[in-house]
Formats: C-alpha cells, sequence, structure tokens
C-alpha cells in the first residue's frame, strides 16, 4: 500500500435567477455522491483553465465569469485499490451559461438547486461548507 497525492480542478457553477441563486450539482457515474463538476488538469493548463475544460467536458456549460480570482480548496483521503489517497480539489466559484449535456460516461445525474438549500443535496461536508461561504459572500 502507498500514498498517493491528487490534484484536481472544478467549477461551482452557478446562474442567478428569479428565486436566488441556484447551483448545479451532479452525480458521478463511479460514485455515489453529489458534488460539482471537477476532473484532473492538462500539463501546462492552469487550474482555471482546467477547471474551464472540465464543466465544458462534464455539463457542455461555459464559464461567464469567475466570481472570486481565488480557488476555494478541499481535501480529503480515502483508499482505491489499496493505495491511500490524498486528494486537493480546487473549485472556482462561476457563473455559467449554455445548455446541460451531460457527459455520459463520466456523469450520472444532475440538477439545479437554489444555493441556500444545496447543502441538504451535497454529500460531504466540505462541499456544503464551500455553499456556506458563497452563501455569505453573494448575500444569496
Amino acid at each position: 500500500m502507498k500514498t498517493v497525492e491528487e490534484e484536481s480542478f472544478g467549477i461551482i457553477p452557478l446562474r442567478q435567477e428569479a428565486e436566488g441563486w441556484k447551483v448545479l450539482l451532479i452525480l458521478h457515474q463511479g460514485g455515489r455522491h453529489w458534488a460539482f463538476p471537477k476532473g484532473h488538469g492538462n500539463p501546462g493548463e492552469s487550474a482555471a483553465d482546467a477547471a474551464r475544460r472540465e464543466l465544458k467536458e462534464e455539463t457542455g456549460l461555459d464559464v461567464d465569469r469567475f466570481l472570486k480570482d481565488t480557488p476555494l480548496t478541499e481535501k480529503y483521503r480515502f483508499r482505491r485499490r489499496g493505495d491511500f489517497v490524498i486528494k486537493t480539489v480546487h473549485y472556482f466559484p462561476a457563473v455559467v451559461t449554455g445548455h446541460l449535456r451531460l457527459q455520459e460516461e463520466e456523469i450520472k445525474d444532475a440538477k439545479w438547486v437554489l444555493l441556500k438549500d444545496a447543502s441538504s443535496h451535497l454529500t460531504y461536508q466540505e462541499a456544503r461548507s464551500m455553499c456556506y461561504d458563497l452563501i455569505k459572500n453573494l448575500n444569496a
């Protein structure tokens, strides 16, 4: 058994509607958890570019504008095939545009929920904490 460190990049996809800020949550094919779109960066790709590309690949959506210059970061640990994985994920909150088109190989489902209600849908505490921070910053 070895320890592996991984880094991923994602977008917290937001849009403003009459009833308030909505956030897109996704259910990955391989997992049983609701989270945000994310993935690994390519060599030479910036964190923001990797996050933007992963959003487009997984959801068909585009970043209209980033809401923060610096990402929100979560770190967690899990086991994969006997290895101990330490994963760091950098998420950029962003207003997104376009039509939702899920990447069937990776994404099982997706749903738009009010940001203020997202914590009851998200599986992990780290993601819920990021939503609480966003609510404070956006006055949602």
